[in-house]
């Protein structure tokens, strides 16, 4: 017995839209975005029970992102094709010269330094992704997952960013992550408290957690400031104990103004010799609450 819903004598190609190209694009997209919390490999039962599209209408449409390669077929279940991991890396952060290509040789050496967790993060509105990471196969604490979204304000690197946008979007920020449940008992929930520690982070450039992410593990993370505006953060994470902060804080803090210092550079290296075909605009490449 299979997966997969009969499909008779049509085309699947021509089958799968005979909707209206918006609402088959929505489903499109919509199947994509279920392989973020569903995991590598998913049934196309699943599939229509996590995005509420018909079984037989998400095995049509997973037909055509099989033969465009964004997904691939595994018996009777899918994955994300190399076509995803291609369009991946053409993102501008991961593209030669971009944020991640610049921050990475700083980043191993704040990693060498410190012998711990070392990871590069943006902000995305009230959430932060982790774009990059240094660590070792020997290191006490669970690595993150690069590409991975989580509310700000339970991390120090988005605390280090979210004390540098404006009111609206930190107030908006605030609200969202007390309408969460705790991810551990230290998670702070409290509007007061986060304001506080906000603007203590907008004093020094530096931002911390204490179990408040997991359980076991502080962090440290100070932002990556571009004309004020902060277009990433960098951190380091540790089982608490073994976090010094004298030493962690003066390393962070060097370290994230040495990558902007270095983008900065590099954007202005890429305008000088013609190697860009239009000139830089922060706003474009940096667009999620950062005004």
């Amino acid at each position: 017995m299979t997966d997969e819903p009969a499909v008779g004598g049509s085309d699947p190609l021509e089958a799968s839209f005979r909707v209206k190209p918006s609402v088959a694009v929505s489903r499109a997209l919509a199947l994509l975005d279920a392989f973020l919390e569903a995991g590598h490999t998913v049934s196309v039962t699943e599939l229509a029970q996590r995005t509420g599209i018909p079984k037989s209408t998400a095995f049509r449409i997973l037909v055509q992102l099989t033969k465009s390669g964004h997904v691939i077929r595994s018996g009777n279940s899918y994955r994300l094709g190399l076509r995803m991991f291609e369009l991946g890396n053409h993102f501008v952060h991961a593209r030669p010269d971009g944020l991640r290509d610049v921050a990475a040789p700083l980043l191993g050496d704040l990693f060498l330094e410190l012998g711990a967790a070392v990871g590069l993060s943006v902000l995305d509105g009230s959430d932060v992704i982790l774009i990059d990471q240094v660590t070792s196969s020997r290191s006490s604490i669970a690595s993150s997952v690069v590409g991975v979204r989580e509310d700000a304000l339970t991390t120090a690197s988005g605390k280090a960013m979210l004390a540098f946008v404006n009111a609206a979007n930190r107030d908006r920020a605030i609200a969202q992550h007390l309408e969460l449940s705790r991810r551990t008992r230290h998670t702070v929930m409290h509007a007061g408290r986060l304001r506080a520690q906000l603007q203590m982070t907008h004093e020094t450039c530096l931002a911390y957690t204490h179990e408040e992410y997991t359980m076991g593990e502080g962090a440290v993370a100070s932002p990556v400031l571009v004309n004020g505006r902060p277009i990433a953060a960098v951190s380091v994470s540790a089982p608490s104990s073994r976090i010094d902060k004298a030493r962690t804080d003066g390393a962070v803090l060097r370290t994230a103004r040495l990558v902007a210092g270095r983008f900065i550079r590099a954007r202005e290296l890429a305008e000088d010799y013609g190697l860009q075909e239009v000139h830089w605009d922060m706003e474009a490449e940096f667009p999620h609450g950062y005004s």
